[in-house]
């Protein structure tokens, strides 16, 4: 009698954590593929994609981030305790758009919140330089429906140097070994 067994189930992609570093490095070498063919809206698109997965890897990997039950970043530092009711009334409930880890430009501004809290621990005076200005205050996910019109030189070059930068910081980080942005 043969006895044929299944295999043994394989994770499915949604319960697998989310690999951003690897995402992060993938999504900037695609954005620099692009660029030298001149798609320009996919080429700053992945930019952006690319800044996003390695801030997500820098606040998971360094800065105390978490994944919630769905496999979503989120940062513990920006949630407020709950209040308890006052003369019977609830307090209004925090959204959870200011503490999950979202898109650009709010993901960087959630960045440099986190990281000012965390100065001297984990962040060095050169990260902290690094992530002082908000190299994608302009940009949205929403940009890849636009045309290319609206993404110029300077802003694709600034987008893809700010991924590159942040990638190269977390591998600074594993490089040192010492769990520092520098």
């Amino acid at each position: 009698m043969i006895v044929v067994t299944a295999p043994a189930a394989q994770p499915t992609s949604a319960s697998q954590p989310p690999a951003f570093l690897t995402a992060s490095g993938h999504h900037y070498r695609s954005a620099q593929l692009a660029t030298k063919d001149q798609l320009r809206i996919s080429a700053d698109h992945l930019a952006g994609l690319a800044a996003e997965c390695a801030i997500k890897a820098i606040l998971l990997d360094y800065l105390g981030s978490r994944l919630n039950e769905k496999q979503r970043p989120f940062s513990p530092d920006l949630m407020i305790p709950q209040q308890r009711p006052v003369n019977g009334v609830k307090p209004k409930k925090q959204d959870r758009k200011e503490y999950s880890h979202e898109h650009l430009p709010e993901l960087w501004g959630q960045l440099s919140t986190i990281a000012s809290r965390r100065r001297g621990r984990e962040t060095g005076p050169l990260f902290m330089q690094l992530i002082q200005q908000n190299p994608f205050h302009d940009w949205d996910v929403g940009g890849r429906y636009c045309d290319d019109t609206n993404i110029s030189d300077a802003d694709l070059t600034r987008h893809l140097q700010a991924a590159r930068d942040l990638l190269a910081a977390h591998q600074q980080a594993i490089t040192l070994g010492t769990g520092t942005l520098a």
